[in-house]
């Protein structure tokens, strides 16, 4: 996980436009390694969150009152 060989670091280059910065390419990067470590661990069977889910711990830790159904 998270390892990248030459040919995937070279198609990723390839498909990046002609002029851009390392920030980008490091952005891009870690983008690559968060959605690797996401697919490995639903593989795995993680418990995963739903976007609902999510709006509601947003909600508890900022302090708001959440609506039970």
């Amino acid at each position: 996980m998270s390892n990248i060989n030459k040919k995937e670091l070279h198609d990723l280059i390839e498909r990046m436009p002609d002029d851009f910065t390392l920030e980008v390419l490091q952005y891009r990067l870690f983008v690559l390694q968060k959605l690797e470590k996401a697919e490995y661990q639903l593989k795995q069977g993680y418990k995963t969150s739903t976007l609902d889910e999510m709006r509601d711990l947003v909600k508890e830790w900022r302090g708001e009152n959440i609506q039970q159904i």
